[in-house]
């Protein structure tokens, strides 16, 4: 099921490095999660965008950054020169332009969004909201690409305070008592609360890695990144990495949408399968869920996480 817009994930063939998606509505009456990749950007072979998008009061600003956000990067006047300020006016531009054409179905809702602009060996992920990005080493061990906007992030907690808004426990920590995360495409009715501005990181691609994960936090709320990366690497494929992660999400009592979207780094090349569990409340079809089962948290707990690029905060 879907509000306010088509229904579908964006995906490419063209993609500079393999990549694989598994996502389901799961225990939501609405399927608000999106995902998107596009390659050979402006002629470029090298150079490719993946995007996850957990919308939020709708799915209109979600299917929205599917549409339009890839494009607004690349056409911005700096995409060749200055990747990280494409990023950044690519966002905002986007939350704007939508703002401006949102209708009354969808006038107040909104979506986070993780991306990553991969150009060759050089990957810049932009984050708005608390979909996450980890880069997984063929050891297993995480390095953070993201870091989660949530509203008791002390810095992101000062900036809506400076702002003149409120951060409010109802449940968990919220943006006028209203919404979970801090920064965000749409949500017109925060304004200037929740801002669209992503934090970007820059990463070398070496020998060492073995995938990125992109995910809503659908994942994110019951896996730590130490388990996504066990499942990523005893996977045969990314698809089956992506699908693992999905159904053990599920397994473990997510009550969000889930995407997972994975991508090798070992190799380049022009392969890409997408999956799509649509049904609510229903178990989803088995097959990564015997690895799934395999996985216990004393597998994960010699993990290493690093974060050289983002400076992270106790959001608890």
């Amino acid at each position: 099921k879907t509000r306010g817009g088509k229904r579908g994930p964006a995906v490419d063939h063209t993609a500079l490095y393999p990549y694989g998606v598994a996502e389901m509505q799961g225990k939501r009456p609405y399927m608000e999660d999106r995902h998107t990749v596009v390659g050979t950007l402006n002629g470029d072979a090298a150079i490719s965008f993946y995007g996850v998008f957990d919308g939020h009061g709708g799915d209109g600003a979600s299917e929205y950054c599917v549409d339009y956000l890839c494009a607004n990067v690349t056409s911005d006047v700096a995409f060749a020169s200055n990747p990280k300020q494409a990023l950044t006016r690519g966002f905002i531009k986007t939350d704007k332009d939508y703002i401006k054409v949102a209708d009354r179905t969808n006038k107040d809702d909104g979506t986070t969004a993780v991306a990553a602009l991969v150009r060759g060996n050089t990957i810049f992920v932009a984050n708005a909201g608390d979909s996450r990005a980890i880069l997984i080493k063929k050891s297993g061990d995480v390095v953070a690409l993201s870091s989660d906007h949530k509203p008791n992030r002390p810095d992101e907690r000062e900036r809506v305070n400076n702002m003149g808004g409120h951060v409010i426990f109802w449940g968990v920590w919220r943006v006028e008592g209203i919404l979970a995360v801090s920064r965000a495409i749409g949500d017109r009715m925060l304004k200037p609360y929740v801002i669209a501005e992503p934090e970007i990181t820059e990463t070398q691609r070496t020998d060492d890695d073995h995938c990125m994960v992109l995910a809503s936090d659908g994942v994110w709320d019951v896996l730590s990144n130490a388990e996504v990366a066990r499942l990523a690497v005893q996977a045969e494929s990314t698809q089956l990495a992506a699908k693992t992660i999905m159904e053990y999400a599920y397994q473990r009592g997510s009550l969000d949408n889930i995407c997972a979207l994975v991508v090798d780094l070992t190799r380049g090349g022009v392969t890409t399968s997408t999956t799509t569990h649509d049904m609510p409340a229903a178990k989803p079809v088995g097959g990564g869920l015997a690895l799934a089962r395999g996985l216990t948290l004393s597998d994960a707990d010699d993990v290493q996480e690093t974060d050289d690029s983002v400076q992270t905060a106790d959001l608890d």
